[in-house]
């Protein structure tokens, strides 16, 4: 992808570093066109040790070859304006472009992202409120500002702009208005008031999932016993035990549900308070019952439901996993073999099993992985 990113005079200037090492992470081609007032906050050399590339200034605009803002502006996938001050937002949404970067703004085809960094006052001033019902807004943090003020104005996080601008290339026709849960984490079955089992189910799978179908252009909600950086534009549901799932589940009531939590098979009997340790005395025996088989609870819904099967018995696995695709009446199940990646691992591979083929999705990074899983999701 190429990535064009355009930079005004804020302090958040500091963040638009790494954005743009986000998206060189990632492999794409980054850009950046600067204005005047930005170049007073950091210099033009910072964005050119980062990016590899000439910045595009006012002092070497040259029409002799591509570093224009006409050529800037054809080149790009996507433009980003972050941060974008109250000033470019206000020019912009009326079509003013007395510098560079709104020459590039008005020049470009490719969509175009504004990430405002603003006094709360400025913010929120009608003008600009007016401004942004024009143009395609990521809206900002409520917080400290550094000028001593509180309230809205900080300019959201590098991770949120980042998955906003490829969902924003990525996006599907296919996903729009479709809602997807993905569930995360490993379920926690109390104890007492203070104690409780689980497993060690980091959620990076099911996070990477979320981000996938986000980035596809779904409407996602990620229900997780863990906490998760993502996009204010991903509902997060906070949940414990199985009976949490499962009620946040239903109340989604999604089109796709995408099962990757570790659900505890077996919970023991919750006894209310704290049990005190000269109750238990040397030895603490757990009485234990079986839990919940949420997908099974849900056979009968009419939403799309794919499962994950996590097997360490690598001779018995694809059995297994299509046994619980029939007795479960599943779209698909995600097998996943413990003996080559563990739980917390970045990686990951998984065989798709559906009623009609098997697919193996080689070793990869649970991201890679997850955006092929979305994409055999999609003709289920």
């Amino acid at each position: 992808m190429k990535v064009l990113i355009g930079v005004t005079g804020s302090i958040a200037i500091y963040k638009t570093c790494e954005l743009i090492r986000l998206f060189i992470k990632r492999g794409d081609e980054v850009r950046v066109v600067m204005s005047k007032a930005a170049s007073k906050f950091i210099t033009p050399l910072t964005f050119e040790a980062l990016t590899r590339n000439k910045v595009l200034i006012e002092k070497n605009e040259n029409w002799a070859g591509e570093l224009n803002h006409i050529d800037y502006a054809k080149w790009a996938d996507i433009y980003i304006i972050a941060p974008a001050t109250a000033n470019t937002i206000n020019k912009a949404a009326n079509g003013i472009a007395d510098n560079l970067l709104l020459q590039t703004y008005l020049a470009t085809k490719a969509p175009v992202l504004f990430a405002p960094a603003a006094n709360t006052h400025m913010y929120i001033h009608p003008t600009t409120q007016s401004s942004f019902k024009k143009l395609n807004i990521i809206e900002a943090n409520a917080g400290l500002l550094a000028c001593g003020d509180e309230g809205i104005g900080k300019m959201v996080e590098p991770e949120e702009i980042f998955l906003r601008a490829l969902r924003e290339v990525n996006k599907e026709e296919f996903w729009k208005g479709k809602k997807v849960a993905v569930t995360a984490g490993g379920s926690i079955e109390k104890i007492d008031d203070v104690r409780f089992i689980s497993n060690f189910s980091s959620g990076k799978m099911g996070e990477a999932l979320a981000k996938a179908f986000y980035i596809k252009g779904a409407d996602v909600t990620l229900i997780s016993s863990k906490e998760h950086n993502l996009s204010k534009e991903i509902k997060q549901i906070k949940v414990q035990s199985a009976e949490d799932y499962l009620k946040a589940i239903l109340k989604e009531n999604p089109d796709y549900l995408i099962m990757a939590a570790a659900i505890a098979d077996f919970k023991p009997k919750y006894t209310p308070g704290k049990i005190k340790k000269e109750q238990i005395g040397e030895k603490m025996i757990l009485k234990m019952e079986k839990n919940i088989d949420i997908l099974e609870s849900l056979k009968k819904k009419k939403f799309k439901r794919i499962g994950f099967k996590a097997e360490r018995d690598e001779k018995n696995a694809l059995k297994y996993a299509k046994q619980s695709l029939k007795k479960k009446n599943l779209d698909a199940v995600c097998l996943n073999l413990l003996t080559r990646n563990d739980f917390g691992s970045d990686e990951n591979e998984i065989i798709f099993i559906t009623k009609e083929k098997t697919e193996k999705f080689p070793q990869d990074s649970k991201e890679n992985i997850a955006f092929r899983i979305a994409d055999a999701v999609k003709h289920i």
